[in-house]
This record gives structure tokens, sequence and C-alpha cells, in this order.
């Protein structure tokens, strides 16, 4: 369990430092206000950059939800049940639908993202960022992440059923 417990805090350290680029995107975002209106000057690239940001943040942040459990639910009904069906019910979910639609992103955003490699693709905007391929990739790697803390949730949903029955050892 201490497996376990260690993964779920390295992926929280990771969220909050991640966090932080909040501050960048609001840099960048005023810098390229400025350019454009003060000075008239316009940058496809700023612009750009802002959603690559933006996409890492939001792709990055699943698996600091499921770590920290506080991923969206259908608190209308769950929160009417008991904490050992609450337990059984997000286990199901993880198991049944999160870890096979996981599974599926990434095997799809693999290739998705070697043809942006093999093909050298960039914006097709001029000023625009180059190698697309890595924004392409935080597809591949946060959905890694997320698999890894969903097995790492699901092994501590485990633990926790297992205690409430009293199975555990």
């Amino acid at each position: 369990m201490n497996f376990v417990q260690n993964i779920e805090r390295q992926i929280i350290a990771l969220g909050h430092a991640i966090s932080w680029l909040a501050l960048f995107l609001v840099a960048i975002v005023c810098l390229s206000v400025f350019l454009r209106y003060v000075l008239g000057l316009s940058s496809l690239g700023f612009d750009e950059l802002q959603w690559h940001i933006y996409s890492f943040g939001f792709m990055m942040g699943f698996s600091y939800c499921t770590s920290m459990e506080t991923h969206v639910r259908n608190d209308l009904f769950y929160s009417k049940f008991s904490e050992k069906t609450k337990l059984r019910i997000d286990l199901v979910s993880h198991v049944v639908v999160l870890l096979p639609f996981i599974i599926v992103i990434i095997y799809h955003s693999w290739f998705f993202m070697m043809r942006a490699y093999v093909t050298a693709e960039g914006s097709i905007d001029p000023g625009g960022l180059p190698h697309r391929w890595i924004i392409k990739s935080v597809l591949v790697l946060s959905f890694v992440l997320f698999g890894i803390a969903t097995v790492a949730r699901s092994v501590a949903i485990i633990a926790k059923l297992r205690k409430l029955t009293g199975d555990a050892k």
C-alpha cells in the first residue's frame, strides 16, 4: 500500500507543480495583449503557446483529479450510498469504463503523435510553432499518467473495501 500512496503523492506533487503554469500562462497572455494592442505587433507563436500551455495543464489534471478523488460524479445519487457501495461503484467504474477508455486513447494518440513526428508537422500559420508532435505527445503522456493514477486509486479502493469487510491482513 505504501507503493500506491507514493504514486499518488508523486502525481499530486506533479499536479501542484503544473498548477504554476497558470501564472506563466497569464504572463504570456498579458505579453501578447501588450504586443498586439500597445505596440501593434502580433505573434501567432504566442497565441499557439497559450493553447499549448492550457492544453498541457488541462490534460495533466486528469491524473491529479483521480488521485485527489475530485473527479466528476453524479453526487445526486452517489452521496446517498454507504461507504462500501461508493467504493464498489468507483472500483467498477474504474475497471469497466475508465481503464478501457484510457487504453483506447493511448493507443490512438500514439499513432496521432507519431504521424506528427514522422511528417515533421508544424503550425500552418506563419510565425506559428514548429514540432506539433510535442503538444500531441501530451495526449499520450497525460493518459499514461491517468492510467497509472486510475490503477493506483483502484488498488487503494480494494484495500479500503478489504478493510471495511474485515478481509485485510
